[in-house]
């Protein structure tokens, strides 16, 4: 098989990613990963894991916390998603996707299980995200890592990522999303999340808009005898400094005061590092050695792609951002950042998913007065371009313009963009991953049946 006809292979699995049906969240459960995971001897067990979960900036956290551990000489594997271009993103070493050669190994070796699996199991037929946890854990095994960093794929209490058993479990900014599983309000959406909570494991908090979600996480805490390190009571920034592709700023704690570099973009990024900052604090107090050098350079050797980037100009005539904020919260997050950058003209190219509040970010983005840019991405979910026409006779933006591809829409953005104007690409990974893709002139990785 080619690398394509092991991806195609994987999808053979049920896909709730992409699959227009959501199941009942009640009908999750962790025995049939757990009982797959058993029949490869538990490759998930023994390896000092961090668990991240979280609404926002889990996958920027997880990033972070590799690229720390990678700088101070551990082999790290790490576990994300959505990917961007390639379901190899989901399972890294360090911040390197596994090799195509080593997917198509990977799932001819875990095939044979995976249909005794499905062929015997009482908890019915391993789903493509369950598997895809498991391949890397199967695979970080192999590879002898020395910690593993995981990030939850939806919710938390039941995500096939919850059968670890970690040293330190972190818990990101909680906001508004997934409501239709994960619950309508912040309290049942934060308890969701607070599931990853394991008695007795010290829990990371970052900052939190709602007090709501604050109070369940340290209800959960408290009730399970696990220490919570509240970042925003141990860490204060002052003097923050933005570079075209960096931005300086100093960390107060104890009377201490160091200065670092980070090579993400915006406010809530040095929110997601502080949290990276109380993860290593937990690791150093639990017997790990972690340099201050280590910290430092993977600060600013981060790699994260799709969240506050620059992309490079065309001709020095315009620039190019691309974010993939998908909720109300990240897009009035985005939208403050915005506000303080220099422009002529804000062009933005929007697509969502029909499972996020679109009218909501929609109205988020009115209020930077541009020109929308209604697309359509190849993401199975993804709201069609009429449908967000629909929506916006009485938002009253300037002007409106609506394509069936993402690769239309930014080809459109591009031909009336003139020097100084800003080119914004926002509303989903998807639609960043495919303005990323026309803009470098990558070929996309398609799969059989999407």
């Amino acid at each position: 098989m080619n690398f394509i006809d092991s991806v195609n292979k994987t999808f053979t699995l049920v896909d709730f990613e992409r699959n227009q049906n959501l199941p009942v969240h009640s009908t999750f459960h962790l025995q049939r990963i757990a009982e797959f995971l058993d029949s490869i001897s538990n490759p998930h067990l023994n390896i000092p894991t961090i668990h991240v979960a979280g609404t926002k900036g889990k996958g920027s956290v997880c990033s972070l916390i590799a690229s720390i551990l990678t700088k101070n000489d551990k082999k790290v594997g790490l576990i994300t998603s959505p990917h961007l271009h390639s379901v190899t993103e989901r399972i890294r070493l360090g911040s390197d996707p596994i090799d195509e050669n080593d997917f198509i190994e990977l799932v001819d070796e875990l095939w044979p299980k995976v249909e005794s699996h499905n062929h015997s199991s009482s908890f019915g037929q391993l789903t493509w995200f369950e598997f895809m946890i498991a391949a890397s854990f199967y695979y970080f095994k192999k590879c002898g890592v020395d910690f593993q960093v995981v990030e939850t794929g939806l919710g938390g209490r039941l995500d096939a990522t919850n059968v670890v058993l970690p040293i330190v479990s972190v818990i990101t900014s909680i906001s508004l999303d997934h409501t239709k599983i994960l619950g309508e309000t912040i309290q049942e959406i934060s308890f969701e999340k607070a599931g990853i909570i394991k008695a007795g494991i010290p829990v990371v908090l970052s900052p939190q808009k709602f007090d709501e979600a604050r109070h369940v996480i340290t209800d959960v805490a408290s009730q399970r005898n696990s220490d919570l390190l509240n970042v925003s009571d141990l860490y204060h920034v002052e003097n923050v400094h933005n570079l075209r592709t960096s931005q300086i700023f100093d960390v107060k704690t104890d009377n201490i005061s160091r200065q670092f570099e980070l090579g993400l973009l915006g406010d809530y990024q040095i929110e997601n590092a502080l949290t990276a900052l109380g993860v290593v604090s937990v690791l150093r107090h639990s017997g790990f050695e972690i340099s201050d050098d280590s910290i430092s350079e993977g600060f600013n050797q981060v790699v994260w792609s799709g969240r506050f980037e620059y992309l490079s100009t065309i001709n020095d005539n315009f620039e190019i951002l691309v974010d993939g904020a998908h909720n109300v919260y990240s897009m009035e997050c985005l939208a403050q950042e915005i506000k303080s950058l220099k422009y002529e003209n804000l062009i933005v190219i929007f697509g969502a998913l029909g499972s996020h509040d679109f009218k909501g970010m929609l109205n988020v983005l009115n209020s930077l007065d541009p020109i929308l840019i209604g697309v359509h991405s190849r993401h199975p979910k993804s709201i069609k371009s009429s449908l967000i026409e629909l929506q916006l006779d009485d938002m009253g933006f300037r002007d409106q313009f609506f394509f069936d591809s993402v690769s239309d829409g930014f080809d459109y953005a591009s031909n009336i963009s003139n020097k100084g104007d800003l080119i914004l690409a926002t509303g989903s990974l998807s639609v960043v991953a495919e303005v990323i893709e026309s803009h470098k002139k990558m070929v996309p990785e398609l799969y059989q049946g999407f």
